[in-house]
């Protein structure tokens, strides 16, 4: 076994903890990476002195507290909004327009405009951020709202009020579950002057977190005149790939929990 095999195989076994079940057995470990069991033992040995994997009972091993600290560590150095910043950067030097990102907050019914990379056009919306704002207006919110659970769904919608650009009420619960549908079936949401200024249009994907659960959202808003049909195809498929590789980033598989 070469050297560039056995480190893609120590990381192999970490992935196969970090991303399966709490505790397994050998043949478990032997089978997932397509090894002999002796060939396993020899790649956990180091592992377990390391105190990355921690040996259970009946010949069963499972995550070790070593790297319990060291994802810790990284996650605190790596929050959505840390990692999100070259996204966000990216996404707007690529399209040219505005680029957001909204987090959830712990509630699960409201969330914060958290970052944002300005056009360089002379021509811009102005957003506040880091104020906690209803998701039920504009394509971030939306884009969230697609994936929330129904219990949390409702308490947003209890919790909503009218828009705050146009003053218009709440869309019926048939209408918003309709939109939301169809925000989960294209994998983005797309706004027209419901939260910056009539004539805005925001087009947003959502970011999820490692367990499948929504965490933000990422998105473009751009002044209707400029969104030609080239540009929404272009900003459509820029959002949902980069938006795509943050989730990845976030320790997210590419399943998503069931909210329908």
């Amino acid at each position: 076994m070469n050297s560039a095999s056995y480190a893609e195989r120590l990381v192999a076994v970490l992935k196969i903890f970090a991303e399966g079940p709490g505790v397994l057995s050998i043949s478990e470990i032997s089978e997932a990476l397509n090894l002999a069991p002796s060939s396993t033992h020899r790649l956990l040995g180091p592992l377990v002195e390391q105190g990355l994997i921690d040996r259970a009972s009946k010949r069963r091993y499972r995550v070790g507290t070593e790297l319990f600290r060291i994802a810790a560590l990284v996650e605190t150095r790596y929050s959505l909004l840390n990692v999100a910043k070259p996204v966000v950067a990216k996404t707007a030097e690529e399209s040219k327009e505005t680029c957001l990102l909204a987090i959830v907050t712990p509630s699960r019914s409201r969330i914060v405009l958290a970052h944002k990379v300005d056009s360089a056009y002379p021509l811009r919306f102005k957003f506040d951020l880091l104020m906690n704002i209803s998701p039920i207006w504009g394509s971030l919110g939306r884009a969230v709202m697609a994936w929330l659970e129904p219990g949390e769904l409702r308490r947003v919608l209890s919790e909503g009020g009218p828009s705050p650009l146009t003053g218009a009420p709440i869309p019926s619960h048939d209408a918003l579950s309709a939109e939301l549908a169809m925000v989960r079936r294209h994998g983005y949401a797309r706004s027209v002057g419901q939260r910056a200024a009539p004539d805005a249009i925001g087009i947003s994907t959502p970011v999820f977190d490692a367990t499948g659960v929504v965490c933000g959202a990422l998105g473009i808003v751009t002044p209707e005149h400029r969104m030609t049909p080239e540009l929404e195809r272009q900003v459509i498929k820029l959002v949902r790939s980069n938006a795509a590789k943050l989730s990845h980033m976030m320790g997210h598989s590419g399943r998503m929990l069931d909210v329908s």
